[in-house]
């Protein structure tokens, strides 16, 4: 007998033995001899390979049925929320901003195939919503203080110059007070300057963290400011032609 036959002949009486325990399992359940053998039959009809692969198929299926349905809505509502900024660009400007978002809600997701970017009808603004834009981009405007987020970049930069050289002369003086302080033994001399180093340099470390933070904000203002003036200039010159175009 060749190793294949042989090999074929212990996997057929492995698996003739599998089916006579899995029978007498479903017997001990209280089946009889023929609901055993149909209910034995069903499974094996249940889990064939492609029966298995049709329920896996059919699965994902869903999932990615999910997944884009998903995408949509997202991209939906961040288009939805990038209304104003879509109303004013080219339709060629518009295509490629959509393209864009819908390109950072799929990254990573697997959709169904041939998925395209969904449609998001820009409608173009009445009078009155126009109007109500323009006092909406006055408003914030007002909010922001040019003039003081300047000067705070101002201030704090000079505060990471001015408090960490002080902080470092002040270091410096201690280190130099610990180093001729002969009260105690050198290893406690210079346990004592390495905890004086550290300690300065967390309040430096701190000091320089909280300024920065502060000039980034101040930043982020300044530039709110200039994308909402230029927002507000291209809305008015859209209302000051719907207004023409209506006469």
């Amino acid at each position: 007998m060749s190793k294949k036959m042989e090999t074929t002949n212990k996997l057929i009486d492995r698996v003739n033995a599998l089916e006579a325990i899995c029978i007498d399992l479903l017997q001990l359940t209280g089946l009889t001899p023929s609901q055993t053998r149909i209910k034995f039959d069903d499974y094996q009809i249940k889990y064939t390979q492609e029966a298995i692969d049709k329920r896996e198929a059919e699965v994902h299926a869903k999932q990615l049925s999910e997944n884009r349905r998903a995408a949509v809505s997202e991209f939906n509502g961040i288009a939805g929320s990038h209304y104003w900024k879509l109303v004013l660009m080219s339709k060629k400007e518009q295509g490629k901003h959509l393209d864009a978002i819908w390109l950072d809600t799929t990254e990573g997701l697997e959709l169904p195939n041939g998925t395209k970017r969904p449609d998001f009808a820009v409608i173009e603004p009445s009078v009155d919503k126009l109007i109500e834009r323009r006092a909406e981009l006055v408003s914030s405007l007002d909010s922001i203080n040019l003039t003081m987020e300047n000067q705070t970049i101002k201030h704090n930069e000079q505060s990471i110059i001015d408090v960490s050289q002080g902080l470092e002369k002040q270091c410096a003086s201690e280190v130099a007070k610990l180093r001729k302080d002969d009260s105690t033994s050198q290893a406690e001399r210079e346990r004592q300057i390495k905890e004086t180093e550290a300690d300065y340099k967390v309040r430096i470390s701190r000091h320089i963290h909280k300024c920065k933070s502060c000039i980034e904000s101040a930043k982020v203002s300044i530039k709110r400011h200039e994308a909402m003036q230029e927002e507000l200039e291209a809305v008015n010159t859209m209302l000051s032609t719907q207004l023409v175009n209506s006469k």
